[in-house]
């Protein structure tokens, strides 16, 4: 044999094994940006706790990677002539990490933890639909609704727990557990700050790829690039400039794919209309120079999608008109606040402030830590902020556009709006219903206490040694995951 093709014989055998390692060692390692403040999915808000929790838990409904809503446990259901009760009948089989199965007790045991004021679930609101739930049998419940409620399943896509665990539960303690679950996995070590690992659920009935899933937090997503080219790492989600270098860089495109996807939501601008000052004809003069204007096209470069309506479903159906504005009869210097961590959100703000100076409004950038920052918002203790939404893939708006929304940082109020989302909730002809979101649009585009301005596009960095589904992930929403569904790899 001559050198040459020994050579290449050598490479060929230590690459072997960086091909094949996921199958042989039944590792995945992912990474993300934060370690989750909890492993409780009652309280999984961020988004790195949710992906976790859509691992260790299953839910009645969850939302596929093409973004329909499926039945996860649910074998079958049937709604009632006057939409006011549903029969669920669960599959067979499910198990919770200690052995036991899972039945129709735990899931009505779960509901009134959920449902529960003294336990805190941040999204109680959204199970106000829900009169009682009944055990109907082994295996079936019978759900009672205080009305017609269109996107009921949305709803049931909480986390469902062992009613073996919630019995007699005190709600301080419970908050620091790490409940069982009965999806492929269960949480296996916890090393702050910076590693966390998942096993396999020994009671999942079916095969899985990996046995184990080994999360890496990176303090900086610029590292993203380097750890799989290092092979650090089997997949990351990586930054826009970074995903432009992929598509110059052979070196990057032989190690690692890149896969696009959406999350369901959108970058905004909104405004605290508690201070009278922030009326109307200043918000237009924000929304035209905004929507009337290049201005977002020549910021994004490409880097995402404009979004005309917060009703993100709409798309680009509701293209925007300028809307009239008188000109500001005197100078105006308001703070614009974002939070710090955000590369993007910070380049907005900036490019803003000075875009805003022609219209004789100085804009005082205001950077704050992501906690301070939500903190901030939920006090009215701002002008102007620019933040985010992932959003449940729905019509639904309540919890951003109505009086008593969660995420009502404007402080908007308008009986004509909360009648509108109320039946929206009710209307089960998707025809209609999307009639009267129609009505909220046109309501939203009067009162403005929010700009909705573009979707980034997504990136997932995953190694070439990583077998890619059948079905891409396109799409995500509040409670998915890109991994949700791990075995399609």
């Amino acid at each position: 044999m001559s050198a040459a093709p020994a050579r290449a014989c050598w490479r060929f055998l230590l690459l072997v094994p960086l091909l094949a390692w996921p199958a042989a060692r039944g590792v995945l390692r992912l990474a993300c940006f934060d370690l989750p403040p909890t492993f409780n999915p009652v309280y999984a808000t961020s988004e790195t706790a949710q992906a976790v929790a859509n691992k260790v838990y299953q839910s009645l409904f969850y939302f596929d990677p093409q973004g329909i809503i499926r039945p996860e446990l649910v074998a079958a259901f049937s709604c009632a002539q006057d939409g006011r009760e549903i029969m669920l009948d669960l599959k067979q089989g499910a198990r919770f990490a200690d052995g036991s199965g899972l039945d129709s007790r735990d899931v009505a045991a779960t509901i009134a933890l959920l449902c529960d004021a003294r336990f805190e679930y941040p999204y109680l609101a959204d199970l106000d639909f829900l009169q009682g739930v009944e055990v109907a049998g082994p295996l079936r419940l019978r759900l009672l609704l205080r009305r017609k409620f269109a996107a009921w399943k949305t709803y049931l896509t909480f986390k469902i727990l062992s009613t073996g665990e919630l019995q007699n539960s005190d709600p301080r303690r419970f908050r620091r557990q790490a409940p069982l679950g009965s999806g492929p996995y269960r949480l296996a070590t916890v090393t702050e700050p910076w590693r966390f690992e998942l096993a396999r659920n020994p009671h999942w009935p079916t095969g899985l790829r990996f046995n184990r899933i080994r999360y890496t937090v990176l303090g900086d997503p610029r590292q993203a690039p380097l750890k799989l080219l290092n092979d650090e790492l089997d997949a990351v989600e990586i930054q826009g400039d970074d995903a432009a270098t992929h598509a110059r860089l052979k070196k990057w495109q032989q190690r690692f794919r890149l896969m696009p996807y959406r999350k369901f939501g959108y970058t905004y601008l909104v405004f605290n209309l508690r201070d009278p000052g922030l009326d109307e004809n200043l918000r237009r003069h924000f929304f035209n120079r905004m929507h009337a204007t290049d201005f977002l096209d020549v910021f994004l470069q490409g880097r995402g999608e404009r979004v005309f309506s917060p009703f993100l479903l709409f798309g680009s159906a509701k293209q925007p008109r300028p809307l009239p504005a008188r000109p500001l009869a005197a100078g105006r210097r308001l703070r614009i606040m974002t939070n710090s961590e955000s590369v993007v959100r910070k380049q907005l703000v900036l490019f803003l402030c000075d875009e805003m100076k022609e219209c004789r409004i100085e804009l005082e950038p205001i950077f704050v830590e992501y906690q301070v920052f939500l903190q901030r918002l939920k006090r009215g203790d701002f002008d102007l902020a620019v933040s985010a939404f992932l959003l449940d893939i729905e019509w639904n708006m309540k919890d951003v556009l109505s009086a008593s929304g969660y995420f009502n940082y404007a402080g908007y109020a308008d009986p004509r709006m909360d009648a509108a989302l109320e039946d929206g909730l009710r209307e089960m002809d998707e025809g209609r219903r999307r009639r009267i979101y129609e009505r909220a649009h046109d309501l939203w585009r009067v009162a403005l206490p929010l700009i909705p301005l573009f979707s980034l596009n997504y990136y997932m960095g995953v190694a070439r040694g990583i077998a890619l589904p059948a079905r891409p992930v396109t799409v995500i929403g509040s409670t998915g995951d890109f991994f949700y569904n791990l075995q399609g790899w």
